[in-house]
């Protein structure tokens, strides 16, 4: 008997009058079997399963050779085109998926499908494998058939999608009660080269503003004591995984709050690691201010500074990614004895590189001691430095007027839980408000969803651009669906429209290698990270007044400005920086240094 026959269509009585005379055929087959390609099967298998596998019209069948009869034809497996599905391929299919589907549907009721005679049957499936083999014969006879790809009904389904979000109307604003703040809100970020003493100087200032209770300061000590790590105990208040401790480096943001005489400031203490770079934009795009600290310790400036550190990167990247306020924290001086020379010299070179090339208009410089607090909360006495200590600086910054009026865009930095219908996350309000049962989608995966609850430092029920909130989406979401760099918009005529080509007006830096046509970079943008490409030098400009200076140039190289085009991987969640200066501002970033920043000046869509 054959064991490739399905049981449905067994004739008794021709099995009865088989006497298994196909055993001797059998036996033949398997002396002649084929040895297995996986490369075939597997290539087949994706094809059936494949919607332009399994639905495209069979192209019309040539006439069969003349020496080859139908009944004899074994079909060739193809090797070379991965889009053409032999019979026995499919029928493995079916096997392995007939199962699966049997056990959520029943089998259409076929009116035709009824006994018939022995003859008639046989008939019937000579028909059926002649035509299968005629049409076998058509596709590997007609070398890649133009079928409709899975990938353009996506696109051309996704674009259609976009236009119904963005035709529909605006959802009206609701006219909340103005939030009474009593002090307005500051996005600190604290950064600088690695071993600089940003975490411990902020953890001293905490402890010193009762953030921290000494009792947990005490614990600190003896656990990094016991650890041979007792200079670190400050540190351990933002830096709480375990890897961090052990390692003695910042791996990600910190967060934390206070408060000031004036100000509420939310805390972003950022690694110094360059492996770790990109927290570090992450945390810059959401800061409104930043405290750059840098080591006084004989030979650590230098090394920051100069011999490669990141002291300079950071500097660049705070003011290409929009950060104007800037105090510099001149820490560790009480291991120079607190010594004015020392203080002066990193003075006048730091002042004159974030003045002349970063781009700052007025820096403030501050000696401090993290490891003593000497200088932090409370003025120190010195003979040669009467100005304020670090918290009246921190209490002296401009809070920003956030763009309340605008578009919602949350930049989503923070992807905390996920299931099939509900994602909890966490991001930085940019403009726009929003309200808890807002109907919500999330680009660029274009996903509709409801924001069910929300929570923020302040504990308002209505959140505002500025806002750091952690709020629940709940929806349908396919796997990986909602990510870091995700955005948050509504519909209507101002939502954002996903790209992957953009324009853009840039600055490059201090590069070894000029940026030439089809060169790769990894581009940064509020929380987002993606590789890219640029594809056309549209031409260089004068960064005094914006004159082109040359249309077309053959590369740019360092200390020059230029509009260039850049296509990302795929589609992401960018628009111009007219529409949102967050979502805006964009940096590159080749070989583990930054090469150019700059800002978009347009999204080019597809037509």
């Amino acid at each position: 008997m054959s064991r490739h026959r399905n049981i449905r269509n067994i004739n008794i009585e021709d099995e009865m009058d088989d006497d298994y005379d196909d055993y001797d055929d059998y036996e033949d087959e398997e002396e002649s079997e084929k040895p297995y390609n996986r490369n075939s099967l597997s290539a087949n298998y994706y094809t059936y399963l494949t919607d332009s596998g399994r639905n495209s019209p069979t192209p019309t069948a040539p006439p069969p050779a003349a020496n080859v009869p139908s009944s004899s034809y074994y079909p060739p497996v193809s090797t070379a085109s991965p889009t053409v599905a032999p019979a026995f391929s499919a029928s493995i299919v079916r096997n392995m998926t007939a199962p699966l589907l049997q056990q959520h549907q029943k089998p259409p009721k076929n009116p035709n499908n009824r006994p018939s005679t022995p003859q008639g049957s046989s008939n019937v499936n000579t028909s059926k494998r002649t035509q299968q083999v005629k049409n076998l014969q058509a596709e590997s006879a007609t070398p890649n058939v133009s079928r409709p790809s899975s990938e353009v009904d996506l696109t051309a389904y996704r674009r259609n999608q976009l236009q119904n979000i963005a035709k529909a109307p605006s959802v009206p604003r609701k006219t909340p009660k103005p939030r009474v703040a009593e002090k307005d809100l500051i996005n600190l970020i604290v950064v600088g080269h690695v071993d600089a003493g940003k975490s411990t100087l902020m953890g001293h200032l905490l402890h010193d503003l009762e953030v921290i209770d000494s009792r947990t300061i005490d614990k600190f000590k003896h656990e990094a004591a016991r650890s041979g790590k007792a200079s670190f105990a400050y540190a351990w208040v933002l830096d709480e995984t375990e890897e961090e401790r052990e390692r003695g480096v910042t791996m990600d943001i910190g967060r934390t709050s206070f408060e000031t005489s004036n100000r509420r400031i939310v805390l972003l203490d950022a690694p110094g690691h360059k492996d770790f770079i990109s927290n570090m934009i992450t945390g810059t795009s959401q800061a409104d201010a930043a405290i750059l600290v840098v080591n006084a310790t004989t030979g650590e400036f230098e090394t920051g500074f100069e011999n490669g550190g990141q002291t300079k990167e950071h500097a660049l990247l705070l003011r290409s990614l929009g950060v104007t306020q800037l105090v510099v924290a001149v820490n560790k001086l009480d291991t120079v004895d607190w010594s004015f020379e020392r203080f002066e010299e990193i003075h006048n070179n730091l002042s004159v590189f974030l003045t002349r090339q970063a781009g700052f208009s007025k820096p403030k410089f501050v000696p401090v001691s993290g490891i003593t607090g000497e200088n932090l909360v409370k003025r120190m006495d010195l003979d040669w430095y009467d100005g304020p200590c670090l918290l009246e600086l921190i209490d002296n910054f401009v809070a920003p007027q956030p763009p309340s009026d605008g578009p919602l865009r949350i930049g989503i930095s923070d992807v905390h839980k996920v299931s099939a219908n509900q994602v909890v996350v966490s991001g930085k309000i940019e403009s726009g408000e929003v309200d808890k049962d807002d109907k919500v989608y999330i680009m660029p995966s274009v996903i509709p969803a409801t924001i069910k609850d929300c929570a923020s430092n302040n504990g308002s029920k209505h959140y505002f651009a500025g806002d750091y909130i952690m709020f629940t989406l709940q929806g349908t979401f396919e796997p990986e669906s909602v990510q870091v760099g995700s955005v948050v918009v509504k519909s209507g005529p101002d939502t954002l429209i996903p790209s992957r080509k953009f324009q853009v007006r840039l600055v490059v830096f201090e590069i070894a290698t000029p940026i030439i046509k089809g060169a790769k970079s990894e581009l940064y943008a509020h929380s987002l990270c993606i590789p890219c490409t640029f594809t056309k030098l549209i031409h260089t400009i004068n960064k005094s007044n914006g004159e082109v200076l040359k249309q077309k140039p053959r590369f740019i190289a360092k200390g020059m400005s230029a509009v260039v085009e850049v296509e990302t991987d795929h589609d992401v969640a960018i628009e111009a920086f007219t529409s949102c200066r967050a979502l805006g501002r964009v940096t590159f970033r080749s070989g583990g240094n930054t090469i150019a920043a700059g800002i978009v000046e347009k999204a080019i869509t597809p037509q």
